[in-house]
């Protein structure tokens, strides 16, 4: 043996061929996997994986009616400033 043919463990180093690669494909890339799926195989996995409207509790629900009315009162009292910047009142 050679000593550049010693692994790091000090074992002979196992090469393995493109070809055994290629027969073994990394199923855990889900690139890999659309790859390999037929077209309504992957309209048919994009199907199922739609997210519904969530179930949320009252205060969440609440919660978010909050910032939304909250928002839309910053945006009235920001219209009236950059109205009274632009007219200003002498």
């Amino acid at each position: 043996m050679k000593p550049n043919d010693a692994g790091l463990d000090g074992g002979p180093r196992r090469f393995e061929s493109p070809v055994e690669d290629a027969a073994k494909p990394d199923l855990k890339d889900p690139r890999v996997v659309l790859s390999l799926l037929e077209a309504d195989q992957v309209v048919a996995a994009k199907q199922r994986t739609r997210f519904g409207r969530r179930k949320l509790s009252a205060g969440v629900r609440l919660l978010l009616w909050g910032l939304r009315i909250y928002v839309v009162v910053m945006l009235v009292l920001v219209l009236i400033s950059v109205l009274r910047a632009i007219h200003p009142v002498h």
